[in-house]
């Protein structure tokens, strides 16, 4: 089973490698192939079917517009190959009746292809991100970052995570109502979405926490983009209308962990002090890489670094 489903992975993963021009090419080759045998095997093999497999490959591909031209462009290879291979017909008209038959069959049955396509896609986005701030969603952000983590320490970098808590977001919430809750929890996914970089992971995790992930970014750099992050919060207006900040718990290694979620619960605990103490600041805890004594025994040294800011 698990052989199979690597198969399938791997199959999926080369028909997406297609670019659109060359789907479109294979499209128009594997209609024009199947009109020769169609022609070829005259009119007592019905081989129309083989049609459809071009015609499902493009609409699983390409979408609803390409599937309606690569139809219209089976249905007239159809008519030719039956035209030249000698059918006739009893009255001329009965070719523009069967024209449009044959022409519905193509057209609909590969609509239902990519409208099932689409919807998969639909079901599965939905699976990944968080509806309300478009963000990922907890089970996304997992996935995507554990192998982030992963190759970060195969090749010793610097990697970082911080966990996000809004202050005073309940009082907010409940002061102004779900729905301007729910627009503050937006506006900060924007917010978030300004500063991180396409390399960085963003997710919320449910209610008002976010965590960041920063591949290759050392200490000092994620102090830099996390203290953007809080004043940018702090500053914008109908977060301070409401009095809602950050408090930001980070951890910073040199060179990467293994496991991403020792690392999670880390920074999750440096945000909970933030919390508890004076609200809307950032911690950050460094772990600086292994060094060697003198006498070549390993000597692992962490470093904590604590950087409070404050408004």
């Amino acid at each position: 089973m698990r052989w199979a489903a690597r198969e399938d992975a791997f199959a999926m993963t080369n028909l997406t490698s297609l670019t659109n021009p060359m789907i479109i090419a294979i499209t128009a080759i594997g209609l024009l192939l199947t009109g020769l045998v169609d022609y070829l095997t005259g009119l007592e093999i019905r081989v129309f079917p083989l049609y459809f497999v071009p015609l499902v490959f493009a609409a699983w591909l390409l979408g609803p517009r390409a599937t309606a031209l690569f139809s219209g462009l089976a249905t007239i290879i159809w008519v030719v190959a039956n035209y030249a291979g000698g059918r006739e017909y009893s009255h001329a008209y009965i070719w523009m009746i069967n024209f449009f038959t044959q022409g519905s069959a193509f057209l609909l049955v590969p609509m239902l292809v990519a409208a099932l396509h689409q919807a998969l896609v639909r079901e599965r986005d939905l699976a990944r991100i968080d509806p309300l701030t478009g963000l990922a969603n907890r089970r996304s952000f997992y996935a995507d970052s554990k192998g982030i983590v992963e190759l970060c320490h195969r090749h010793n970098r610097a990697i970082s995570i911080a966990y996000i808590d809004l202050d005073n977001f309940k009082q907010a919430n409940d002061q102004f109502g779900h729905e301007f809750g729910d627009r503050l929890l937006q506006t900060v996914a924007l917010i978030l979405r300004s500063i991180l970089r396409t390399s960085d992971r963003c997710c919320r995790v449910g209610g008002d926490e976010f965590i960041i992930l920063l591949p290759e970014t050392s200490e000092a750099d994620t102090r830099a983009v996390l203290e953007r992050i809080r004043i940018s919060l702090a500053d914008e207006k109908s977060l301070f209308q409401a009095s809602v900040t950050a408090s930001i718990g980070a951890v910073s290694y040199e060179q990467a962990p293994l496991h991403l979620e020792p690392m999670v619960v880390a920074a999750d605990e440096l945000m909970y002090r933030v919390k508890t103490s004076s609200k809307n600041q950032v911690y950050i805890e460094e772990h600086v890489a292994e060094t060697r004594r003198p006498d070549g025994r390993n000597m692992a040294l962490e470093v904590l670094q604590m950087s409070s800011s404050q408004l």
